[in-house]
């Protein structure tokens, strides 16, 4: 077989770019503490690599995403629980200011005090989560939730719950309706909340039914008879104006106002001189009680009759106030519940995490040991091959000769 110096030049030369390849992948290896460079260096373990790194990156977003929804959940339990404190400080100031021997100034200054707790639980209602997004406006993140009324505070967001992702099936509600938080307290079995007053001596009865749901107000109404009996007007409570001025009554009497059908009766009897009715929502807010009560402190009192007044409007006001503890323990219960779940969800997730990287260091991180010996052998292989090639490329016919 006859072999030619082209022939020598060539395997000589692919065998040693073949020997310095290897040695250079190793050191690739080496400095990367990789074992696979190319997918082409292990098919199946870049594909598994690839499955485990995707599912190890979908767990972190999770974990961020837990993070905000933790400082979400905080803040709002945070806030209702200073709504808690406030609250019992109302609850507290309803029974100084059913103290007999206090003048109608000194339940004025009361009343100044609860508008201050007032204007305090709209603020709080109106809390943020850090990032100008109100944490109780449903959808309407960018939008105050509560806006301040007459009849105390008025709810303009919407009735969306937000979500966030914090396991692959699991979406944690981050907010909470705000109208289901402040509002929802049920003062009567009915849609209204019809209360006659305690001092009256007839026996008259009233009732309302809605006539129009559009036109409702949500505000409180008064039926007034005069010291007569034989008239009556009807008061918005609320606004301070005069609904249906003096009007001759007949039993049965219907007058529609502000979409309610309000219907007085003789049951069995007439009413009496000065009875009096009043009217709420059977549905109303934390806002409209707090109101209602500044209103009832601000009403002079110095009668018999205005006292039993004032002792029914602060019996309801604080019946009223225990329902909307009731509603605020119930939204913290719900925030308490969902930091819990994120601390086990944390948990499972940090282990998932060791895991994820435990797999992807079998499957990638590099044999020191072995990596630096096959980096020796390819030296010494390498050194070999070169010398040898000198010494077979030396070789020459002419040199025999010679």
């Amino acid at each position: 077989m006859r072999i030619s110096t082209s022939t020598i030049y060539e395997n000589g030369g692919s065998r040693i770019s073949e020997l310095q390849s290897n040695l250079n992948r190793t050191m690739q290896q080496i400095a990367s503490q990789r074992r696979i460079l190319t997918p082409s260096d292990d098919p199946i373990g870049s594909a598994r690599a690839l499955v485990i790194s995707q599912s190890a990156a979908v767990n972190d977003q999770l974990a961020v995403n837990r993070r905000n929804a933790t400082n979400t959940l905080s803040m709002a339990e945070d806030v209702l629980g200073s709504v808690t404190t406030a609250l019992q400080s109302v609850k507290t100031l309803i029974v100084s200011g059913g103290n007999g021997i206090l003048t109608d100034q000194q339940r004025g200054y009361i009343a100044k005090e609860l508008q201050g707790h007032l204007d305090e639980i709209i603020g709080l209602a109106n809390s943020t989560d850090g990032t100008d997004s109100y944490l109780f406006g449903g959808y309407s993140s960018t939008t105050a939730p509560f806006v301040k009324t007459q009849g105390g505070a008025q709810y303009v967001g919407d009735q969306g719950t937000r979500y966030l992702q914090v396991d692959t099936s699991r979406q944690l509600p981050v907010s909470e309706v705000g109208s289901a938080i402040f509002g929802n307290i049920r003062t009567s079995n009915g849609q209204f909340n019809v209360r006659p007053n305690s001092s009256n001596v007839g026996q008259a009865t009233a009732s309302v039914a809605i006539s129009n749901a559009a036109n409702l107000t949500g505000n409180n109404y008064e039926v007034a008879f005069d010291n007569t009996g034989l008239n009556f007007t009807v008061t918005n409570k609320t606004t301070g104006a005069i609904v249906i001025p003096s009007t001759v009554y007949a039993s049965p009497h219907t007058v529609t106002i502000d979409g309610m059908d309000i219907t007085l009766t003789d049951s069995p009897g007439a009413p009496g001189a000065n009875d009096k009715f009043s009217i709420q929502s059977g549905n109303q807010d934390i806002f409209q009680t707090i109101t209602d009560l500044i209103n009832a402190l601000n009403t002079p009192a110095s009668t018999d009759a205005g006292k039993l007044d004032l002792k029914a409007d602060l019996s309801q006001a604080n019946a009223n106030l225990e329902k909307s503890l009731s509603n605020i323990l119930v939204a913290r219960t719900s925030f308490g519940m969902g930091l819990r779940e994120i601390e086990d969800l944390d948990s499972s997730g940090a282990s998932a995490g060791l895991l994820y990287k435990q797999e992807l260091s079998n499957i990638q991180d590099l044999d020191y040991a072995k990596a630096i010996t096959d980096l020796n052998q390819s030296q010494m292989v390498l050194q070999a091959a070169q010398q040898s090639f000198v010494k077979v490329s030396s070789l020459s016919l002419f040199n025999y000769i010679n």
